[in-house]
C-alpha cells in the first residue's frame, strides 16, 4: 500500500511539474500606436517660375468625422504650370494647446506616407521628399498642372509603423480627404 501511495504521489508530482513547465509565458503585446485626430490640413503651392506666387488652401473639419461636413477651399492653379507643394500644417485644433501633427510626421517620416490621387488628366503630383530608408514621404511634392479643367485631389495619410515599403497598402489611414480643384 505504501508503494502505491508513493507511486501515486510521484506520478502526481510528475504530472504537476509537466503541466506547469508547459505553460507559455505571457508575451506583452507591443503598444498600439493610435491614429491621430486631424482637424485641419493646409497645403501651400509656390509657383516654380515665380516665387511671389504663393497660394494656401485649407481643409478643416473641427468636429471630426460624422458631424458637420468639412469646410474645404477649392485649389485654384494656373494652367500648364509647375508648383512646389508642401503640406504646410496638419493640426488637431481640438487639443489644448493646438497639436501640430506635421512635426510628428516629420520626426517619424519612416512610418508615414502621403498618397496623392488627382482626377484624371487634372495634374500630376511627384513626391520629392524621402525618409531615412529612401521611401517617399509626401510632405513635399512637385505639381504639374495641365489644361483648364475642374476635378479633385484626394490626399491620404497612411500610418505604417514597421511595415512601410513605399506603397499605399500596409498600415492604417490617419486621414483621407478630398479638395476640389480648378485649373484655370
Amino acid at each position: 500500500m505504501k508503494t502505491n501511495t508513493k507511486l501515486s504521489l510521484i506520478a502526481f508530482m510528475a504530472i504537476t511539474f509537466a503541466v506547469s513547465s508547459c505553460k507559455k509565458d505571457k508575451k506583452e503585446l507591443p503598444p498600439v500606436d493610435e491614429n491621430e485626430l486631424i482637424t485641419t490640413i493646409k497645403l501651400k503651392f509656390t509657383n516654380a517660375s515665380n516665387a511671389a506666387d504663393v497660394k494656401t488652401f485649407t481643409w478643416k473639419d473641427l468636429d471630426g468625422q460624422g458631424g458637420d461636413g468639412p469646410v474645404v477651399d477649392t485649389i485654384k492653379l494656373a494652367t500648364n504650370k509647375i508648383y512646389n507643394m508642401e503640406i504646410a500644417e496638419v493640426l488637431n485644433e481640438t487639443a489644448t494647446p493646438v497639436q501640430n501633427i506635421t512635426e510628428e510626421i516629420e520626426e517619424e517620416d519612416y512610418e508615414h506616407l502621403l498618397v496623392y490621387k488627382p482626377s484624371t488628366n487634372l495634374l500630376t503630383v511627384q513626391i520629392s521628399d524621402k525618409d531615412k530608408n529612401n521611401y517617399p514621404v509626401g510632405l513635399m511634392a512637385v505639381v504639374n498642372t495641365n489644361t483648364a479643367k475642374n476635378g479633385t485631389l484626394q490626399i491620404i495619410l497612411r500610418h505604417q509603423p514597421g511595415v512601410k515599403d513605399g506603397t499605399e497598402a500596409p498600415g492604417s489611414t490617419d486621414f483621407d480627404i478630398t479638395y476640389p480643384v480648378k485649373i484655370q
